[in-house]
């Protein structure tokens, strides 16, 4: 197989560990330091790579308020020192915003949109509760059930 070079392949990968969502481990690491946590690992892994290059940070998050808040993947570029002419985007598509989020890198890669793009997400639900601050229209569910709201097989 050879590769094309408009082809999107995913080079390397980093991920926290796990812990219990409230009360854990990371109770007291907010969201944003513990994805910066993970691009700094990962780049430190990836020497070669010359962050300059980094043509966008794609980051998948749902509960965008808080530590999560505005432009998380913005904000992950400033508070990961990276070069600030790298733009940051989020991606919320519930249980699929980071799936999304490298979907999108893909995309743009093939498209020839840019070569090289962070990708990756964050959700601290020990921090920001699933249902907190949520005022959904009522209007939503007057032809399809409530149930319709869910993501299941389109996250």
């Amino acid at each position: 197989m050879s590769l094309n070079p408009r082809d999107a392949v995913i080079v390397d990968y980093a991920r926290s560990a796990m812990g219990r969502s409230k009360n854990g481990c990371f109770r007291n690491v907010r969201a944003d330091d513990l994805s910066v946590g993970v691009i700094k690992g990962l780049l430190a892994r990836n020497t070669a790579l010359d962050p300059a290059e980094i043509d966008d940070l794609v980051w998948g998050c749902v509960l965008q308020r808080g530590e999560q808040g505005m432009n998380l993947g913005r904000a992950l570029i400033l508070a990961a020192q990276l070069p600030f002419t790298i733009p940051g985007q989020t991606v919320n598509r519930l249980c699929g915003s980071s799936m999304s989020a490298l979907h999108t890198a893909a995309a743009n890669i093939m498209a020839g949109v840019g070569d090289v793009y962070l990708v990756g997400g964050v959700e601290h639900l020990g921090h920001l509760p699933m249902m907190d601050q949520i005022d959904p229209n009522p209007r939503m569910g007057l032809n399809v059930a409530k149930a319709a709201g869910m993501m299941g097989m389109t996250a």
